[in-house]
């Protein structure tokens, strides 16, 4: 099959009248059948109407349907092939179904694997379009379905849609794009600085790519390729008259007070956040400019190319299409092995998230029978819900070496379904962005593993947003206090004089107030935008650098208190009249503690005059030392094979 055949099927594949000739390359030649009325009935209560069947070589079986349902047609596909495997598992069945508004058509296959607790868990795996607007991965991914071979074409099907062929595929364009974007920057110097601006560059544009597949950039589904055209067409030079407008005076700047060139994007939603500010580095090198060719082979031949899914891979369901999760991969693929060997970093299969994250909130939820309820995927009501409510809506959960944010993400949504089935009303948008304002917290080495977890986070609040109008979009939540860039597996930046206390606390958690200013700050932080942001963030640095100054007072107090002690021991007389004086060991101790309390109150120093502040649990996240620390850590560090 040709490409052009295959965009062609795929394109009039808007009722389930044109589905027997989407799959007949596929080898279902044969006529249509209607099930039988029993069958026809339960396929209705899954969201399927004019059911047919039509036979394959073997085994092979295609449903062919409407759906019914408005929404899109993941769930519908999911539960007819649940059904399927329960009700049919002998066929090796293939589903196709085309949403009754005709904005969507899936192809479905399934297997049955074994879960992390030993359940048999289904697994599906789907082909998602829009026939309005098929892309050249869709075209290829019906195409490899189609060559298949007949003996093993279910199981090469599973491999084809399960994404990992698109994944490879799009994992090596992305990473071309960036080396190219970085080999032709002008105006910077530094090859390492080059490559981190590549890869900033990319993401944003990855993030408007889904952005624009939910039709939030001016309504248009195109409005990166037209953009990019036309600015070619009027003499070039994209990244300064089309990206910098776009990024910093559009998508960073509320309508109203945006100037007219920056109007002249249409209904584009102020995203604040931090995403599209300038950040150090820009400001670093503000001679940056992109070549025109490399930024074509970004929103082209990347971007243009590929079906953009806000949603992430589940355990149970895969999709043939770029989802935030895959940024992730994404990094990794970027990063060296030297580096991944380095840092102990490597991306943490699906699986296994799911597996800790469910561990730990189930350690931290304790286990009466409310809890284990909830857990189940049961709803909860009553005194239980409310009491599994509030403590859901106190948890504060630390990944210290998040990487791009895989489970950082997942606790998110977690925690978020689970306050559903404690009664909690608010849509999953709301939910999931109060969750991240209060509970989320991240740590990691890589300033870029940062960013790319921020960006995975706000993702996963937009993807859930019911707002059709981009003007009304909330703006995202501020989370460079939440995400921070630091070595959290270092005991300190004092370690040697810290006795192995991660928390820097001296004296222990109890040596904090009850109370810490910043966690009003952080509230509010999280929230604010303009000025108002400006305003709380450097009141929330003031607060961090005191804490920081805090704790080595009670350092500096405690060497002082040791070395005084050690001095009125020696300078004592026994019973004899005598002064005792200080043997080897206490001379040698003395002398640490002299040179530890000179290093001390010299950083100390360093630090009331605005010296850089090293990362430390107990400055920079202050009001969670005050209320005792994390309630769950979590997350893994180096290849767990």
């Amino acid at each position: 099959m040709r490409l052009a055949d295959a965009a062609r099927l795929l394109s009039a594949a808007r009722s389930a009248a044109a589905l027997p000739a989407l799959v007949r390359p596929l080898g279902f030649a044969g006529p249509p059948a209607p099930v039988e009325r029993g069958a026809a009935a339960t396929l209705e209560r899954c969201g399927v109407r004019n059911a047919r069947v039509i036979d394959g070589p073997g085994a092979l079986r295609a449903l062919v349907g409407e759906g019914t349902s408005a929404e899109a047609l993941r769930e519908t596909v999911a539960a007819v092939a649940r059904h399927l495997a329960a009700a049919s598992p002998g066929p090796r069945w293939l589903v196709a179904l085309s949403r009754r508004d005709g904005h969507e058509v899936a192809l479905a296959v399934w297997r049955e694997e074994r879960g992390t607790r030993g359940a048999r868990d289904l697994r599906v795996a789907a082909l998602v379009a829009d026939p309005r607007r098929v892309r050249p991965s869709d075209a290829e991914a019906l195409c490899a379905l189609a060559a298949a071979e007949t003996s093993g074409a279910h199981t090469r099907w599973l491999d084809l849609l399960g994404r990992e062929t698109l994944s490879r595929r799009f994992y090596r364009q992305l990473e071309r794009a960036v080396r190219r974007l970085a080999s032709t920057a002008r105006g910077v110097d530094d090859a390492a600085a080059r490559d981190e601006l590549a890869l900033l560059h990319v993401s944003r544009l990855l993030f408007l790519a889904f952005l624009e597949a939910k039709g939030w950039l001016d309504g248009d589904h195109g409005f990166l390729r037209r953009g990019l055209d036309a600015c070619l067409a009027s003499g070039g030079r994209y990244h300064e008259r089309v990206l910098r407008p776009l990024f910093f005076g559009t998508l960073n700047t509320p309508w109203s007070r945006r100037a007219t060139a920056a109007r002249a994007f249409g209904r584009v939603p102020f995203l604040n956040g931090g995403l599209f500010a300038p950040t150090p580095l820009e400001r670093r090198h503000r001679t940056l400019r992109l070549a025109d060719d490399a930024l074509v082979a970004v929103i082209a031949d990347l971007l243009g190319r590929h079906r953009f899914t806000a949603r992430e891979e589940r355990g149970t369901f895969s999709e043939a299409a770029v989802d935030p999760e895959m940024l992730g991969r994404a990094f990794e693929s970027l990063m060296g092995a030297g580096a991944r060997r380095t840092t102990g970093a490597f991306y943490t299969p699906q699986p296994l998230v799911e597996h800790v994250t469910a561990e730990a909130l189930g350690a931290a939820l304790g286990s009466g029978d409310a809890a284990r309820a909830l857990l189940a995927g049961a709803p909860v009501a009553g005194v239980g819900a409310d009491t599994l409510r509030r403590r859901l809506a106190s948890l504060r959960l630390l990944d210290p070496a998040c990487g791009s944010g895989a489970f950082l993400v997942h606790s998110m949504e977690r925690v978020a379904d689970l306050l559903a089935r404690c009664g909690d009303a608010r849509p999953v948008a709301e939910r999931r962005r109060d969750v991240l304002a209060r509970s989320v917290f991240g740590v990691d080495v890589n300033p870029t593993a940062v960013w790319l977890c921020e960006l995975r986070l706000w993702l996963s609040v937009v993807v859930e947003s019911d707002e059709a109008d981009p003007m009304r979009v909330a703006p995202l939540p501020n989370l460079d206090h939440h995400v921070r860039a630091g070595d959290a597996l270092a005991a300190g930046p004092w370690a040697r004089g810290w006795g192995g206390d991660p928390w820097g606390l001296g004296g222990g958690r109890a040596a904090v107030a009850s109370t810490s200013p910043a966690a009003a700050l952080r509230a509010r932080y999280v929230r604010a935008s303009g000025r108002r942001k400006a305003t709380l963030g450097a009141a929330l640095a003031r607060a961090e650098r005191e804490a920081a100054v805090a704790a080595l007072d009670r350092l500096l107090d405690a060497r002082r208190a040791e070395r005084g002690a050690l001095l009125a021991a020696a300078r004592g007389r026994d019973l004899f009249g005598a002064r005792r004086g200080a043997d080897a060991a206490e001379r040698r101790r003395l002398a640490e503690l002299r040179a530890a309390c000179r290093e001390l109150a010299a950083r100390r120093r360093a630090l009331r005059r605005g010296g850089a502040l090293p990362f430390g649990f107990a400055w920079h996240f202050p009001d969670i030392a005050a209320r005792g620390g994390f309630d769950i850590l979590t997350g893994c560090r180096g290849d767990p094979r």
